[in-house]
Order: C-alpha cells, then sequence, then structure tokens
C-alpha cells in the first residue's frame, strides 16, 4: 500500500528540539507544598519519553556548561536577608531551569525554611515546565493542584488546557500516584491532547505540536499519533533507525506504530505480534491477503447466537477447502431455521457462504419480498411471479391472484398483503407492462375508499417506494377533493414541511377552479411523473418570476418561495437548477452561499470552488476536509505543487485518526482519484483498533467503491476484504439484503478464483469462477468485473460459453418481457463491457433509451457500446448527454440527493475513461 506523501514547507527550527523536556516517574506523590519533603524531590528522578532520547544529552550538556558555583551561590541567596536577592536569586535559578534542579532539590533538604520553600516551588515550577514569563494565573495553579483534591485537581487540569499550557497539564496528570485518579486525569488529558496538537500544526509550531505528543502515554492510541505526526513530516527512516533496539512490548508497540503510518502492513504485523496484540495483528494480516486470523479472532465478545456460530463455521471450512464439512454444516443450518426470525438469519449466513439455493428457499417460504427483489435483481421474472403464486399461464393483470389477496387483505386488515398487490403492480410497471399496474391496485383503493379507511392514504406514500407515483397521483385525481382530502394526499405523497405546503398553495391560486391541474403541476415539480409534454421548466419559472425579476409580486414570501424552489428541484433530481438557483439566491441573501458552493463542489465546478476553500483554510485552517477538498480542486485546475500541500496538510491534521482517514477517501474517490481513495481506506482500517466501527467503515467503502482492487489485479487482498465483508454482513437479521449479501460472497469467490488463476490453478480457478457466476446470474457485477477481467486471459473457448449463458438468461428476459426498460439495458450492458454481441447490445440499447430518453445509466450504456466498437467520438458524445441526464428532471423515479450525486460522480468517472482509456480488445 503506497500513501502517496506530498511536500510542503514546514516550519521547524531544529529536529532535536522536539520532545526536549523531562517528566517526573509514577512514583512521584505531590503534597501541599509547605510540607512537601526535601527526601521526596529527591527521589524523582529524570526520565524522557521513549520516543526521543536526544533531549536528554543536550540538557545534559547544558547542566555541565553551567559553572556550579554560580548555581551554588543563587541556591544560597535565596537565604538572603534582602528581599530583592532573595527575589533576583529565584528568577536566576528559575531561568536556570533543568539545569538548577539537582541542586535545589538538595536545598530543599536543607534547615533553612526561607531557602527548603522557595527551592521546593521553584522545583515545582521547573519539573511542570512553568516559565518565569508564565502568566501569574498559571502560576498559582500549578501550586494549587499540588495542594487540591482530585476533583479540584481535574478542574485545574482543564483550566491549564483552555489556557493552553500543556506541558504544565501533562506533567501534572503524570505525578499523581492513585490509579483510579489517573485514570481519571488520563481521561481528561487524552480528550484534548490531540486536539491541542492540531493547533501547534494550524500555527506552524511543529516543534510544541511534537512536545505535546510527547507527553501523551506510551499507550497504543498516543504512539498512534505520535508516529503519524512524524512520519507525516517525513521522519520514518530516523525514528525506526533510533527505535530498532528499544526493548520489551514499548519498543515493538513504538515501532509497529511507525509502521502502520507509513504504510507497511507486514512489518506492522511482525511488531503487533511481538507485542501480544494478536487481534490487531489479525486485523491488518487481512491487508496483506489472509483473513482466516481475523475471521477466528473476531466472535462479537463471545455474544454469538448459534446461527451465527455455524455461519461462521460454513466460512472457515470453505476457506480451509472442506467443501464437504461446509456443505454439511449448512444442512444444519438449515434444520435450525424454524420461525421467520430465525429462517431469515439462517439465510443470511447460508448466502454468505454462497449456499444460494438453500437462503433462497428459506427466504421464499419466510420473507417472500425478499426473495422477489433477489430474482428481479438477476432477471428471473417468472420465478418472482411464481413467489406470489401466480399461476404459470395467467396473463396480466392477473385477476384471478388479484382479486383474491385483495379480498383476504381487506378482511384481515394486513399490511404485508397491500405490499404483495405493490410488488407486481411495480414489477409491472418496470417490465414495461405499466398499463396493469392500475387494474392490480384499484380493487383494493376502491375497497379501502368505500370503508373510509386511512390505509387508503397510507398506501399513497409507500406507491412513491416502488416508483409508482404516477400511480398514486391517477388515484389522487379520481377520488377527488370532498372535504379537502387532496391536502392530505399531497402531503402523504409529498411530505409534510413548509416547502410543500408553499407551492401546493402557489399552485392552488394558480388554478383556482382545477385542482386536478395543481396536483399534476406539483407531481411534475417533484418529478414523481414523466414530464412528456416539457412543462416543468415552464411552471418552475413562472413560480419563480414571481420573487425574481420586473415581475416580482411583493405579497409573496421570497424567503419561503426561494427555498421551497430549490427543494423541489434538488428532489427531482435537477442539480443542475437548483445550482443556478442557489447562484442567484446567494447574491442577494449571504445564507445561500453554503448550498451554492456545496452544489459547485457536487458538480464539479473546480474553479468556482477553490477560492472559496482556500479562503475557509485562512479562516478555519485546521479543517482538514475542506483542505482536502480544496487540494482535489488545484488538483484539476493543474496546480499541482499547492495541491500537494494542502493535501499533506490535511492527512497531517487528522492525526492518523481512521474516521478522519476514511472521509478522505470517500472525498477522493468521489473525485476520481480512486487509486488514492483506495490506499486511504486501507489506512484507515490499519490505524483502527481492527474490532471498531471505523474497521468495518473501512471494509465496506473498499467492498463497494473499490473496484481500483480488482482493476489492478490485487486479487488476494481483494478477497480478503470481500471475507471480512461478508462476515459482517452475517451479523444482519433481516433477509431484505439478501441479493447484496449474494454480490458479497460473489466478489470474494471471484477474487479468490482469480488469485488462483494469476498463479497458475487454471483448472481449480475455472471451477470456481464458474460456480461464483452463477451466484448473480443477470447481476450486473458480471459485466462491471467479471467479464472484463476474463476478456484477455486466454481462455476464449471457456469465455465465450460463459458470455452465451449470461446473455442467453438476460435476454430470456428481455423476450418475455420486450419493454423492460431495466432488462434490455442490463443485456446491452453485459454484451459491450464483454465485448461480444455488439450488434445485438445496440439494438438493446436502442429500445431502452426509446422507453426512458433521458435516464443517464442507459445513456452511458449506449457509450459504453460505441466504445467497445471503438469509437471514442460517438462514446464520448452519448457519455456526455449521460452526465447531464443524471443532474436533470427525474421523469418519475427520483432518487435522493446523495444518490443523485453518486451517480453524477460515476458518470463522470465513466466519461473521463471513455476519454482517455485504452481502447477495449
Amino acid at each position: 500500500m503506497n500513501v502517496k506523501r506530498m511536500h510542503f514547507t514546514k516550519v521547524r527550527s531544529s529536529t532535536n528540539s522536539v520532545a526536549r523536556f523531562f517528566r517526573l516517574t509514577d512514583q512521584a506523590r505531590w503534597l501541599p507544598v509547605c510540607t512537601l519533603t526535601a527526601g521526596l524531590l529527591m527521589a524523582l528522578p529524570l526520565s524522557v519519553s521513549a520516543a526521543d532520547e536526544d533531549g536528554v544529552a543536550e540538557d545534559q550538556k547544558e547542566a555541565a556548561a553551567e559553572p556550579a558555583r554560580d548555581i551554588t551561590t543563587l541556591v544560597a541567596d535565596l537565604g538572603h536577608e534582602s528581599y530583592n536577592t532573595r527575589e533576583k536569586a529565584m528568577a536566576s535559578l528559575w531561568k536556570l531551569g533543568n539545569a538548577a534542579l539537582p541542586s535545589l532539590r538538595s536545598a530543599a533538604e536543607g534547615p533553612d525554611p526561607e531557602v527548603s520553600s522557595r527551592a521546593t516551588e521553584l522545583v515545582l515550577y521547573i519539573s511542570a515546565g512553568v516559565l518565569p514569563d508564565s502568566p501569574e494565573e498559571v502560576k498559582q495553579l500549578v501550586i494549587q493542584f499540588a495542594r487540591s483534591e482530585v476533583d479540584s485537581k481535574l478542574t485545574i487540569l482543564r483550566k491549564l488546557m483552555e489556557l493552553g499550557q500543556w506541558h504544565q497539564v501533562l506533567h501534572l496528570a503524570r505525578l499523581e500516584k492513585d490509579p483510579a485518579a489517573r485514570s481519571r486525569m488520563a481521561d481528561v488529558v487524552q480528550a484534548s491532547a490531540s486536539q491541542a496538537a492540531r493547533e501547534a500544526i494550524i500555527k506552524g509550531d511543529f516543534d510544541k505540536a511534537g512536545e505535546i505528543l510527547e507527553l501523551t502515554g506510551d499507550d497504543e492510541q498516543n504512539m498512534a499519533m505520535r508516529a503519524w505526526f512524524y512520519v507525516r513530516q517525513g521522519e520514518l527512516k530516523q525514528r525506526l533507525a533510533k527505535a530498532a533496539d528499544m526493548p520489551g512490548k514499548k519498543g515493538a508497540i513504538w515501532r509497529m506504530s511507525l509502521h502502520r503510518a507509513g504504510g507497511d502492513v507486514k512489518a506492522a504485523v511482525k511488531e503487533a505480534e511481538k507485542a501480544g496484540l494478536t487481534n490487531l495483528a489479525d486485523a491488518m494480516r487481512v491487508f496483506t491477503g489472509d483473513a482466516l486470523p481475523w475471521l477466528n479472532s473476531s466472535n462479537d465478545g463471545g455474544r454469538v447466537s448459534a446461527i451465527l456460530g455455524l455461519g461462521y463455521q460454513i466460512q472457515k471450512a470453505r476457506l480451509l477447502g472442506e467443501d464437504k464439512k461446509a456443505s454439511i454444516i449448512a444442512r444444519e443450518l438449515v434444520r435450525m431455521a424454524n420461525d421467520e426470525d430465525s429462517s431469515a438469519h439462517a439465510a443470511i449466513c447460508l448466502a454468505a457462504n454462497g449456499f444460494s439455493k438453500e437462503a433462497v428457499r428459506l427466504l421464499s417460504a419466510n420473507e417472500m419480498d425478499s426473495a422477489f427483489d433477489y430474482f428481479d435483481n438477476i432477471e428471473m421474472p417468472e420465478r418472482c411471479l411464481e413467489l406470489l403464486g401466480i399461476e404459470k399461464d395467467a396473463k396480466p393483470p392477473y385477476t384471478k391472484w388479484v382479486n383474491k389477496v385483495t379480498e383476504e387483505a381487506t378482511e384481515s386488515e394486513d399490511e404485508a398483503l397491500y405490499d404483495w398487490l405493490l410488488l407486481l403492480a411495480g414489477f409491472l410497471d418496470r417490465h414495461g407492462e405499466g398499463e396493469h399496474s392500475m387494474a392490480v391496485m384499484k380493487p383494493m383503493m376502491t375497497a379501502l375508499e368505500k370503508d373510509g379507511a386511512d390505509a387508503w392514504f397510507d398506501i399513497l406514500t409507500r406507491m412513491r417506494a416502488y416508483d409508482l407515483g404516477w400511480l398514486a397521483i391517477k388515484f389522487v385525481e379520481a377520488r377527488g377533493n370532498e372535504d379537502g382530502e387532496m391536502n392530505l394526499a399531497v402531503s402523504k405523497l409529498f411530505g409534510e414541511n413548509s416547502s410543500v405546503t408553499e407551492i401546493w398553495n402557489a399552485l392552488k391560486q394558480r388554478h383556482p377552479d382545477d385542482i386536478n391541474k395543481a396536483l399534476h403541476e406539483i407531481a411534475l415539480l417533484a418529478g414523481i411523473i414523466a414530464d412528456t409534454q416539457n412543462e416543468t421548466e415552464k411552471i418552475h419559472q413562472s413560480l419563480l418570476a414571481e420573487i425574481v425579476g420586473p415581475n416580482a409580486k411583493p405579497e409573496v414570501m421570497e424567503k419561503a418561495r426561494s427555498e421551497a424552489l430549490y427543494a423541489f428541484a434538488i428532489n427531482r433530481n435537477n442539480l443542475t437548477e437548483a445550482s443556478r438557483l442557489a447562484d442567484i439566491f446567494a447574491a442577494k441573501d449571504e445564507r445561500w452561499k453554503r448550498s451554492k458552493t456545496f452544489l459547485d463542489a457536487a458538480l464539479q465546478r473546480w474553479e468556482k470552488v477553490a477560492p472559496v476553500y482556500a479562503d475557509l483554510a485562512k479562516e478555519h485552517p485546521g479543517e482538514y476536509l475542506n483542505l482536502i477538498k480544496w487540494s482535489i480542486a488545484l488538483r484539476k485546475l493543474g496546480k499541482e505543487d499547492e495541491a500537494a500541500k494542502a493535501y499533506d496538510r490535511s492527512l497531517m491534521l487528522t492525526m492518523g485518526d481512521s474516521a478522519a482517514l476514511g472521509k478522505i477517501g470517500a472525498e477522493l474517490s468521489g473525485a476520481g482519484y480512486d487509486a488514492e481513495a483506495v490506499a486511504l481506506w486501507e489506512l484507515s482500517a490499519i490505524m483502527s483498533t481492527g474490532q471498531d466501527s471505523e474497521y468495518s467503515q473501512a471494509i465496506l467503502y473498499l467492498s463497494t467503491y473499490g473496484q481500483h482492487l480488482y482493476e489492478s489485479k490485487q486479487w488476494k487482498k481483494a478477497a480478503a476484504i470481500a471475507e471480512v465483508y461478508t462476515r459482517i454482513l452475517m451479523r444482519g437479521r433481516s433477509g431484505s439484503y439478501l441479493h447484496r449479501i449474494l454480490r458479497g460472497r460473489f466478489y470474494a469467490d471471484f477474487s479468490h478464483a482469480m488469485h488462483l488463476f494469476e498463479n497458475g490453478k487454471r483448472a481449480v480457478a475455472i471451477e470456481k469462477l464458474d460456480q461464483c457466476r452463477q451466484l448473480i446470474p443477470g447481476d450486473g457485477s458480471l459485466a462491471d468485473d467479471f467479464f472484463p477481467a476474463l476478456r484477455n486471459a486466454g481462455i476464449g473457448e471457456v469465455y465465450n460459453r460463459w458470455f452465451e449463458e449470461s446473455y442467453r438468461h438476460v435476454n430470456a428476459a428481455c423476450e418475455l418481457y420486450p419493454d423492460s426498460h431495466n432488462s434490455r439495458n442490463t443485456a446491452a450492458w453485459l454484451a459491450s463491457r464483454a465485448v461480444r454481441r455488439l450488434d445485438d447490445a445496440h439494438q438493446h440499447a436502442e429500445a431502452a433509451l426509446k422507453i426512458r430518453p433521458s435516464q443517464g445509466a442507459y445513456l452511458d450504456t449506449m457509450a459504453e457500446v460505441w466504445f467497445a466498437r471503438g469509437n471514442r467520438e460517438k462514446a464520448v458524445e452519448w457519455s456526455k448527454k449521460a452526465v447531464d441526464a443524471s443532474i436533470s428532471d427525474a421523469q418519475g423515479t427520483p432518487r435522493s440527493e446523495q444518490q443523485t450525486i453518486i451517480n453524477y460522480n460515476q458518470l463522470s468517472k465513466q466519461l473521463d475513461r471513455f476519454k482517455n482509456a485504452p481502447m477495449p480488445r
């Protein structure tokens, strides 16, 4: 793993000045100054942090250079009869600092109370790092600390932290002998030490940052922060050289920390094992391609159910090549599934280990909708209808079945049966037979309306989840507005918030005699119905003109209207128009600048956001996420040197925090820097504890967006990561993610097989590849990664057979439902990515676009077809259309703002690929 280090100017005076300070040992016991014995002071030997010994030698030289007689004279003057002389002597000794400590400790034992008192106070100040010119408040707090009980000491520590007196805070906290009190103090100090170091870095004071980090403890977390600091400073080699002979567990942890921060996983694992940190070593070992140790040690703290325990055993057996044993355990797991909950959990564990038939069988009997979703995703429409219990030769709208389910639902008021009807209605609409969706839902909706049931309105909300917004609008129009019922319907469809209220009221005022027209227009503005007549833009502009321009109406509340129009543009996925609105409103109202910047960044308008990020970096120099965003913008604009400085500064300010590194990786991925994103997510996992949520989050990132692992043929590592991912998925309790779980298993087995293939074990690899592709036979993952990875692998006959089988599988769904736009698109995508049947691919892509002409994904597929044909110009042309369409009106199938941005980013990466990548062979 290589996390690129970029160089920028460091404000540092000397590498040897870091950690030039002393601390008292744990044996110290603070007593009130008036009773602090000289013997106790003499018993406090000086020690230095394990990570840096340079300071000791230099301070000893300084002490030796100071004439002993001058110190002796100054100590004697502490008891001089002249007050001024006593004060001057105290000031001079204080300035001498550590060099005077031995003599001051001796003086504290002496018989002269004045000398003893002053010497004791100086020992306390010098040891705690209080300087002569420190604020009087700091001096008093240090003295009070020595005289206080634990609760008061904690208060004093917090006050010193507020004053930025970190040397004193960490020094005083270490002197507490009572274990319970030390633990409480450590919690207080630890919570703020990294922030204090960040603040020092922000100010360019790297020496102070180093000192603060050196004063923290020698546990794994503190050493990790220190190591991160030194590695980002470019001091990895010299720190490792110094640590080479450091003995014991502390030495092993320190070397491990340095290797972790430097991204050397194998070396870090070796040192972790020496330190006895087995769990951490196992977690890091995943990134060497070995997941089994982590899987063995990851037992959820012993809180594993019987079903989950069997799932773990199956996974282990498979990894060890004990397939027969795995099958025996799988059968036992099936037998344990005796109710809905246990069946769902057993199905998850079975699917995560590749036993798809057994998993689907369990879910078919207990969670039909989960099994339905799986078959729908892998292009097996006949199995979907079979699950619903529809007779094989029945024709849509399946009246007999619909009437039966409707009757049962109305009698039992079982909402699950409502969802059965919605499943079928949505299925028909997606497969190009939406004209039958009304017939499926009408009996139920009529019965509910007749009974005056509230469920009628609740089903409207659920229709939107099935992309049946158009159908919901038809039902609302047909019901009418008796007793103002349409207002309730609108709130159910679009939500109860001020933006909906503003737009709905405005449209009703525009059409006082035609409320159905108002309903139609709000549905267009929300994007839940297709705009076949190009009406949306006109409606939007007319509402905007009431607050912007020469015809603005003073009675219209500008704030409410502007926020509502912006919200609706976002909700219908028209980020292009939302961004234009933000520009208009930000010109008059500062509050809109944040929205403007957000959308400028989301839409990759680098020349606009770069100066904004630059200003934010000046105003808030410690915000690492802003710095990485600025770095990305500068890099996109070709300003590599400035980008490198911002990049390095961002990484430095994370202090190696796992969650922060994960977020930086996400920013890099969104901008198209996939290789660097993967490296940061790996580092995020390595810098975590290996058992925390940050580790799981890093695995999730890598499993979801880590395609670079496959493109760069890091098969062994990819397989290990996928195994950990499936283990995490096994802990779920709902079968609704069956398809996602089987995809996880597919990638684990696919990566493992490719590793075998690359290492010459072709026969075994081909057998495993054949097995894993059948887990998700009609899934887009075969087009995304499977066929592209094998296209030039020298298995021509096998490759062609596999492709033909996969293509026939998807094409069969297209023949059953010729207007199933998604099936058509899948067929085109599969063929184009496999570079086979390109004429058929073009026909399928055209058919999909005829039905959904502005669907970004379908336009991208057409670009892929042209790319496979070797026509870069046409590929780029269609790809640009796809990018533009992804941030235009949703045309009946709106997605969340986050998903819209993700789609835009992915399609933008595709455009870059079509422009620059080699043509497929």
